[in-house]
Parts: C-alpha cells; sequence; structure tokens
C-alpha cells in the first residue's frame, strides 16, 4: 500500500515541475508569428527531454500534435507522433506506442518521407520484438534496411543489420544472425565503428558456442576486448570474458576457463556492473551441476534468480520514473499569456497526502 501511495505521490511532483516548465515555454510561444516555429518549439523540447523529463515531453508532444493537426500538417503530425510513440514506448504502454508509430509511419508513406519511413519502421520492429510478433518485427527492420540502403545511411544500415541478428539469434535462426553480425561487422569496420563492432563481434561469439565453434568464439571475443581497450571501455570486457571462460568450460578446459572468469568478476565487482553479473552467477551454477556438486549449483541458481528479482524491482522503478499522467490539460495558444496553473493548491494537496498517507501507514502497523 505505502510502495503504491508513494509512487502516486512521485508522480504527481514530477508533474508539478512539468507543468512548470510547460507554462514557460508556452509563454516563448505565444511570441512567435508562425504555427510550424512553434510546432518545432515543442517539438524540438519534447524530444530533448523525453529520456529526462517524459511529463514535460509529454506536455510539449501534445501541444505540437495539437497546433500540428489544427494546421493540418502531415509532415509535423508524423514526427509528433513518433515522439508520442517513443514516449509511450518508455511508458510501456506498448499498444498505444504501436498506434502512434503506425500513424507515423502512414503519413510518412503518404509523403513519401524515406528516412522518416525508415526510422518508424525500425520503432515498430522493436514494439513487435517485444510483443514477441517476431514475423512482422523482422519485416520492419527489413524494410527500414532496404530505405537506408537506398538513401547510402550506411550507420542506420548497421543498426538494422544489428537488429536482425539479435532478433534471429533470439529465434534460434543461427545462420541467419550469423550472416547478420558479418555483414554488420563489415559496415562497422568501413565506417571505423569500433562500438558496433565490439557489439556484434561478441554477439558473433554467442553464435559461434551455441553453434560449438567455440575457438572461432574466443577469437571473436578476444578482437571485442581489443577493440573496448581502444575506446576505454573496459567494464563491457566482462562480457567477453564470460563468454570466453564459457568457451573454454565446453573444451572442457577448466584452468583457462577459470582464469577468464576470474578476470570477468574482477571487472564486475569494480563497476558494479549487475547484468554481467548475473551471466557470471548463471555460468558458475551451470558448471557446478555439471560436475554434480550440486549444492554449490543450488547456492550460485538461488543467487541468479535473487539478483534477477532485485534487477526486475529496479526495472520497475525505472518504468515508474518514464511514467506521465495523460490527464493534465494545457490551454490552447491563443490567450495562453493570463493562464496561471494554481502550483499553490497543487503544493498544499500534495502535503496533505503525504501526511494522510503517513498517518494511515502508522495507524496500519
Amino acid at each position: 500500500m505505502l510502495k503504491g501511495f508513494l509512487s502516486a505521490i512521485f508522480i504527481l511532483i514530477l508533474l508539478n515541475a512539468g507543468a512548470q516548465n510547460f507554462d514557460s515555454l508556452l509563454a516563448v510561444s505565444g511570441t512567435l508569428k508562425h504555427d510550424t516555429d512553434k510546432i518545432n518549439l515543442f517539438y524540438k523540447e519534447g524530444f530533448s527531454n523525453r529520456a529526462t523529463d517524459p511529463q514535460y515531453s509529454y506536455f510539449c508532444a501534445k501541444q505540437a500534435e495539437q497546433i500540428a493537426q489544427r494546421v493540418s500538417l502531415p509532415y509535423f503530425i508524423s514526427k509528433v507522433s513518433n515522439l508520442l510513440g517513443i514516449l509511450y514506448y518508455r511508458k510501456h504502454d506498448l499498444a498505444t506506442a504501436l498506434s502512434y508509430h503506425k500513424k507515423a509511419l502512414n503519413l510518412r508513406t503518404i509523403i513519401n518521407d524515406q528516412r522518416g519511413i525508415a526510422l518508424s519502421n525500425i520503432n515498430l520492429g522493436n514494439i513487435y520484438t517485444d510483443l514477441k510478433k517476431f514475423d512482422l518485427a523482422e519485416q520492419a527492420y527489413l524494410q527500414s534496411l532496404n530505405i537506408c540502403h537506398t538513401l547510402g545511411d550506411q550507420k542506420q544500415v548497421g543498426n538494422c543489420l544489428l537488429n536482425l541478428g539479435v532478433l534471429n539469434t533470439g529465434q534460434k535462426n543461427i545462420n541467419a544472425a550469423k550472416n547478420y553480425f558479418t555483414t554488420a561487422i563489415k559496415n562497422a569496420r568501413s565506417r571505423h565503428d569500433y562500438e558496433l563492432e565490439a557489439i556484434c563481434l561478441n554477439n558473433l561469439a554467442v553464435i559461434n558456442i551455441s553453434a560449438n565453434n567455440f575457438d572461432d568464439a574466443i577469437g571473436n571475443c578476444v578482437n571485442s576486448i581489443k577493440i573496448k581497450d581502444l575506446m576505454e571501455n573496459e567494464m563491457e570486457m566482462a562480457d567477453s570474458y564470460l563468454n570466453i571462460a564459457l568457451a573454454y568450460y565446453k573444451k572442457n578446459d577448466k584452468q583457462l576457463a577459470e582464469e577468464n572468469l576470474k578476470i570477468a568478476d574482477s571487472i564486475i565487482a569494480k563497476y558494479d556492473y549487475t547484468a554481467a553479473l548475473i551471466q557470471s552467477l548463471k555460468i558458475k551454477a551451470d558448471r557446478y551441476n555439471e560436475e554434480k556438486n550440486y549444492e554449490l549449483a543450488f547456492n550460485y541458481l538461488n543467487r541468479y534468480h535473487e539478483l534477477q528479482d532485485s534487477l526486475r524491482i529496479i526495472n520497475d522503478a525505472l518504468n515508474l520514473e518514464n511514467n506521465f499522467i495523460e490527464t493534465y490539460n494545457k490551454p490552447t495558444i491563443a490567450g495562453t499569456e493570463n493562464f496561471k496553473f494554481p502550483f499553490i493548491y497543487m503544493n498544499a494537496l500534495l502535503l496533505i497526502l503525504i501526511l494522510t498517507g503517513a498517518f494511515l501507514f502508522n495507524m496500519k502497523r
């Protein structure tokens, strides 16, 4: 009960702060003569704050949407729909996010905005993947890949190839995944995109392990580590060392496996790298289970599940930060200079709610 109450208070505080920022932006927009300038103002503010202040970003996006629809400008409506789709996706409201991204794609198709069509398909592919509609996800990624090839946008080509590789890995389409990652590596090298190359090498190593190509997996991880060293990205070296350890375990070379696992664990501890720690615990649990040391296997597996549960709680908290309230109706731009939102009453209401909640919680205890 207390957790839900505090969550509600947290959201109301975000609403309060976002509303104050938005009122200032409304005042600025009132000085602009052209609707397109007003739309761009709200859109740019909303897009730049989509990760740091979802409530404020939502207010901006809805105001831009209202103006764009009033003056019937498909290009701007599609951009704002894309932003709203991103916000709802971060909120994990996949149905609403899907609706907005479909709307953006339809409008971009009508006005033949090829770059926009490619971006909308990437966003749709991400949603379909989360919804486990893998065929639709693949279609969306492939459409984006074809457009990016035509436009000569090699950076987005690389991203599409990575998405397709990850998608096919999840579906156990080993050969297809391998081809996508290999092509993505070539793309990355041609552009000196070291980050993408390192990611794809590590993903390719996972494919190698699943296909029992352990030496190839080790080689790809070693190359990934070299690139991460050049990038001074020590933390993510842990992922590669874990894959190397797993490959050596599969080769029944326990000594080299444990040496690499020890290196990975030291990096994990140094950076408090939770995702890698989960993988490390799973490797140890599986290994001890194979050695029939069931007590140690159970202990590591138990820690693995406990950490996963903790990570789930953290993710729930992050989802809360991405939340926003949709019932806040701001006035149209005309006449906004006379509008003042009653923040004093909002703050008083917040104080009353906090005190009431605390009193009820103490009574319950």
